[in-house]
């Protein structure tokens, strides 16, 4: 039986060179190909699905507005003819027209004069409603300053106007009702008649700032 199957081989066709290029050329070309579908597979599989989604806010700040009497600007009634030994009063209604809580302070200076009238004013104020405003009104009330001159620059008269809290600062809350505040001036007594006939402008100065994370 080894005999026959012997014979039926060397009955088999011998392969030429040709054949064998042949072979050789069409295994590469599979190679190839094969080579080029795993490419294509990862590009694709690269290629993913996206999105983006967004949130958007708006934001709007507060305001600090602090009025007196209503009014940013305001001028309190003259008070003329004092005699040495007088008090004037006059009211002013501190207000919060802004949108945030507020604390403010109280200062004044002399904005001009003759024969220098300011050396001998004193200023006293007081918080107490507008129809206390008076020498009544007043007697038993405690005084936020007592006592001050009021020179050319600057004079604190109650609380600072530096930032943050600050001793004697008053609050308003926004939307609340006005804080009163009560100034009298006297000329004293002593007062000689080298300041008779003399005058001085004075500005009442009220500086605001927020009381949220300050």
């Amino acid at each position: 039986m080894d005999d026959d199957l012997l014979d039926e081989l060397d009955a088999l066709p011998a392969r030429t060179p040709e054949d064998r290029d042949r072979r050789r050329r069409s295994i590469t070309t599979v190679g190839i190909v094969a080579l080029a579908f795993v490419g294509i597979g990862q590009l694709t599989t690269a290629a993913l699905f996206a999105d983006t989604a967004s949130a958007t806010a708006s934001y709007a700040s507060g305001d600090v507005s602090i009025e007196a009497n209503n009014q940013a600007t305001y001028n309190l009634l003259a008070a003329t003819n004092m005699a040495p030994g007088d008090t004037v009063f006059r009211h002013v209604g501190v207000s919060n027209a802004g949108s945030l809580d507020l604390r403010y302070s109280v200062s004044a200076v002399t904005t001009s004069e003759t024969k220098n009238l300011s050396q001998v004013l004193r200023y006293t104020v007081y918080s107490v409603p507008t129809g206390q405003c008076n020498a009544a009104g007043t007697a038993s009330a405690t005084a936020l300053a007592s006592n001050v001159a009021v020179g050319l620059t600057s004079t604190s008269l109650v609380g600072s106007s530096a930032n943050g809290y600050q001793a004697g600062d008053r609050e308003i809350p926004a939307g609340a009702s006005a804080d009163d505040i009560c100034v009298a001036v006297t000329l004293p007594l002593a007062t000689t008649s080298a300041y008779a006939s003399a005058d001085a402008q004075v500005t009442l100065e009220f500086d605001a700032e927020q009381t949220k994370n300050n």
